[in-house]
């Protein structure tokens, strides 16, 4: 089975439109490489990048499986304006929310551990015992 009719399979049986199933490949396979990457790299902020790097490695992967029977014969120039278009397309929608959250990670204390939180939850042991 040969790339576009798996995809057409998936978007059959899940009965989503192919834009949303490109943001659901993105998050996943960038919640999936946190969740890997977490016993082998520490650090969260590299964490993170790496999996960003996956996500977009994985989206140009996909772009190159849809263009490739133009791309074997012709080569990558003879991709016209409408395929790159569409390339561009779904590499927005694959990478846009994974880069949204990186950046989340990155700059706010959303996602952070702080010290405050602790104490909290000591104090909150400290009252149910």
């Amino acid at each position: 089975m040969d790339f576009t009719a798996f995809k057409i399979n998936i978007i059959d049986v899940t009965g989503l439109a192919k834009d949303a199933l490109h943001i659901y490949v993105g998050v996943g396979v960038y919640l999936l490489c946190l969740l890997i990457l977490r016993p082998l790299i520490k650090n969260q902020n590299l964490r993170a990048f790496m999996a960003l790097l996956v996500v977009v490695s994985v989206a140009l992967l996909g772009e190159y499986l849809d263009n490739r029977h133009i791309i074997i014969p012709k080569g990558v120039f003879a991709l016209g304006v409408l395929d790159i278009k569409a390339s561009l397309h779904d590499l927005i929608n694959t990478c846009l929310l994974p880069l949204v959250l990186y950046a989340a990670n990155k700059w706010l204390k959303i996602f952070q551990p702080t010290p405050h939180t602790k104490a909290l939850l000591k104090r909150h042991k400290k009252m149910d015992g």
